[in-house]
């Protein structure tokens, strides 16, 4: 009776110059696409609906200020208002998770669910960075200009960053299994 091994590892997912080319062009063109196809009606439903609203609720029931409001494109209250503009909604990082994951070597079986994962991370630190941008203006206002030019983009790409490498990660974990010969 001889036995296989329980698991075989899984060699790394290897991303060359073809891939890195392939992804440059999808983000490309995603972001090229989305200026081209951004209308009124787009933004209201990208900021207004989708980003600000959900996000002035969430400042609501965090501080308990039931005058913080969404008005279209604003969170406001009497203390501060932000004006979420085009860039601000997280479709930009949205799409460099979504060209990253399309360029890796993988079945779409595998794909889907790091893309609908991925989509629903972008959306909670969006908001988290939205959130953050808002409460800052309403009561550090001299922290506004570094989180929202510097500290809040970048963080924002690095934990979607570490979301793509963890995705990875769990791809390699998830790899094909052998079984035992009797």
């Amino acid at each position: 009776m001889s036995t296989l091994p329980a698991s075989t590892p899984v060699p790394p997912i290897s991303f060359g110059w073809m891939r890195l080319l392939a992804f440059l062009l999808l983000f490309g063109t995603f972001y090229g696409g989305l200026e081209l196809a951004w209308t009124q009606g787009l933004s209201h439903v990208m900021i207004d609906i989708a980003t600000v609203e959900p996000a002035a609720w969430l400042a609501r029931v965090l501080t308990g200020d039931s005058a913080i409001q969404a008005l279209g494109s604003r969170i406001q209250s009497p203390g501060a208002s932000v004006n979420v503009l085009f860039g601000c909604e997280g479709t930009d990082v949205l799409m460099l998770l979504v060209s990253a994951v399309l360029v890796t070597p993988v079945a779409w079986r595998k794909r889907l669910p790091g893309l609908l994962a991925g989509a629903a991370f972008v959306f909670a630190v969006n908001q988290a960075r939205v959130l953050a941008l808002f409460l800052s203006m309403r009561s550090h206002r001299q922290w506004f200009a570094p989180l929202h030019g510097f500290v809040a983009p970048l963080a924002t790409v690095v934990l979607v960053t570490m979301f793509f490498l963890l995705w990875l990660r769990s791809l390699q974990e998830t790899g094909p299994r052998r079984a035992v010969a009797a």
